[in-house]
């Protein structure tokens, strides 16, 4: 009887330890990227006030003189799968004196849904059949007991 209570208490600290009341919440990117993105004016911030602002810049392509900012949010459900709930990409455009032109930003509303098919592609070439698995797993078989041997 005595061990099943120390079990039973070892047991519930273990719950009651790794349980958290915060939230968890992982961030890559710039946070509050919303919110800094409308302290930049178009047409009279230049690159280092974009610096300031958002700090060095994530992704650069220098053929459109953009850059490219953005914030990702996620936290993990009470299951333990991880749910994005903030994606916010922006587009920073600049013309050739290094003033920001454009501003293009996307949200999580503006981000599309794509569904993936569980379908599987059939080969032309080899055909999955009863005697190709046997010999393959066979096969297999012959060459980890090979490699033991050396």
């Amino acid at each position: 009887m005595f061990i099943l209570k120390k079990l039973f208490i070892v047991l519930l600290t273990l719950i009651l330890t790794s349980c958290t009341l915060n939230k968890v919440d992982n961030v890559h990117g710039v946070s509050n990227l919303k919110n800094k993105i409308n302290l930049i004016k178009i047409s009279k911030s230049n690159k280092n006030d974009v610096k300031k602002i958002l700090g060095p810049v994530k992704i650069e392509e220098l053929e459109e003189k953009k850059w490219i900012y953005f914030e990702v949010r996620e936290t993990k459900t009470k299951y333990g799968k991880k749910d994005i709930y903030v994606n916010d990409y922006a587009e920073i455009f600049f013309n050739k004196y290094g003033i920001a032109s454009k501003i293009e930003f996307y949200d999580l509303s503006k981000m599309n849904k794509i569904k993936f098919t569980e379908d599987k592609t059939q080969t032309l070439g080899v055909k999955d059949t009863f005697t190709k698995n046997l010999l393959n797993s066979t096969r297999k078989r012959l060459e980890n007991a090979r490699k033991k041997f050396e």
